[in-house]
């Protein structure tokens, strides 16, 4: 038997092979979740300020912020956050627009607002607009 994610060969007796195959099929998925995990969780980066958010962004990274966008006027903001990210990442690579050829954009969009949130201290300002942050948003790059 082979493990296709590593390569580990060994031996299996027929007489064991459907539960060798059942806790091995189990064990390379719990191995991929937790490799793909931890790339993500490497990925993740925290920004407080605009002027860290799309170098953030640029490096591939997933970026984690304070955001003060509600149901009243969070959708405004967000497409405020997209024009302006879109922006500066086309004049950091020296373009004026984006190609209309390629499907890659160079804006930011909302991914979601995580489930576990870290403490957002009372005051926290929001990182695009300086009002209060009512909760942490993670953003990535709109492909």
């Amino acid at each position: 038997m082979v493990r296709r994610d590593n390569g580990e060969k060994k031996s299996v007796p027929l007489k064991i092979l459907g539960e060798t195959i059942d806790y091995t099929l189990a064990q390379i998925q719990h191995d991929m979740l937790a490799k793909a995990t931890a790339v993500r969780d490497s990925r993740i980066t925290t920004v407080m300020e605009w002027k860290d958010f799309v170098p953030a962004l640029m490096k591939g990274n997933m970026v984690l912020t304070p955001w003060c966008g509600d149901e009243q006027g969070g959708e405004v903001e967000e497409e405020n956050v997209k024009d302006k990210s879109k922006a500066e990442a086309l004049a950091a690579a020296g373009e004026a627009e984006e190609d209309e050829r390629t499907s890659t954009s160079a804006a930011a969009k909302t991914l979601c607002i995580p489930f576990d949130q870290p403490e957002l201290p009372a005051g926290t300002p929001c990182f695009f607009t300086g009002k209060p942050a009512l909760t942490w948003v993670l953003w990535g790059r709109s492909y």
